[in-house]
């Protein structure tokens, strides 16, 4: 039994960014969350304390901007949704 009746139901994949400084995670949706969530593990990897750097990302959903500093990027993941259209 479909949870919407009538309604086709479609997935979306937004990214999770967990920051160092805030409980929940920042919700942010994108074309190609992929390519997001491989860009964020590269950022997290190179970040450097001594030489912090501002990340900024744009997203499609309620979070429409996202700038912080690599060194408070604490982890990333995706998550997925069913939505009605």
């Amino acid at each position: 039994m479909q949870p919407y009746p009538n309604q086709p139901v479609k997935t979306r994949r937004p990214v999770l960014i967990f920051l160092k400084i805030v409980g929940p995670p920042l919700v942010l949706y994108v074309d190609d969350s992929d390519a997001i969530y491989n860009e964020i593990k590269q950022i997290i990897a190179n970040a450097s304390e001594q030489s912090p750097k501002l990340v900024e990302k744009i997203g499609k959903g309620p979070l429409k901007k996202l700038a912080v500093l690599d060194t408070q990027i604490a982890g990333v993941a995706i998550q997925e949704e069913a939505y009605t259209a």
